[in-house]
């Protein structure tokens, strides 16, 4: 637990004392998934929030919107406990990914390993979460006026939707100084772990970060295109 921690503050030290821990790491996966447990339910009232900004463009009558907005609060830890699924599926999504991606670069790495430099770099973008859970709180629930408006800490600040649309303003709002060193902490542990230069590890984790901040770009891409063809 301590090397997981020491990630943000000695990262080389961290990644060195873990690499030969051969145990799946899971006390670090459970932390990370708590602390995301968390934000979630802090969070509920602003997904209320986005929620009821949705079905009030939906072609519903008032009564239909006051019952839909009802069943999406008795709804609401439910859609937290998705969530969660959700997130534990993505680890194991992401492990594969970078997983494929280093054997592809003809790197040996086990997937086991691919999954603990995830969790112990993702650390930083749970911090980045809070963070940004407590700017929406701070500035009021009230300055939410859309379903995008829940970013507050990419290059997305510096734009709007109206100007560069809804794929590229979600693209941008995963460009922020928490991902970068989420990029950058990845890129070391790669290193520590596989012994290769911090060139081909740097390479090897931008890759890996830039399709990962695609596939949700990309589902707003597509959810924007089924909209405009209805």
């Amino acid at each position: 637990m301590k090397t997981f921690f020491l990630v943000l503050f000695h990262p080389i030290k961290s990644f060195t004392d873990s690499k030969a821990d051969e145990k799946f790491p899971l006390i670090s996966l459970t932390i990370i998934l708590f602390l995301m447990f968390i934000n979630l339910i802090l969070m509920v009232p602003v997904v209320e929030k986005v929620t009821s900004l949705t079905i009030s463009t939906m072609d519903l009558t008032d009564i239909q919107i006051d019952t839909a907005n009802q069943i999406t609060h008795k709804m609401r830890y439910l859609q937290v406990i998705g969530s969660e699924i959700f997130y534990i599926l993505m680890f194991f999504s992401y492990a594969l990914i970078l997983y494929v991606i280093v054997r592809l670069a003809k790197v040996k790495l086990e997937y086991k390993k691919v999954l603990q430099l995830i969790v112990y770099s993702y650390l930083i973008i749970i911090i980045g979460d809070f963070i940004n859970t407590f700017l929406l709180f701070l500035r009021g629930l009230d300055a939410i006026t859309n379903i995008y408006d829940t970013s507050l800490l990419g290059l997305n600040l510096f734009t709007s939707i109206e100007q560069v649309g809804a794929t590229l303003y979600t693209f941008l709002s995963y460009i922020n100084i928490f991902q970068l060193i989420f990029v950058v902490l990845l890129s070391i542990g790669l290193k520590v772990f596989t012994d290769k230069g911090y060139l081909k590890s740097l390479i090897l984790s931008v890759i890996f970060w830039i399709i990962t901040i695609l596939l949700p770009t990309l589902s707003v891409y597509y959810s924007q295109l089924t909209v405009a063809n209805l």
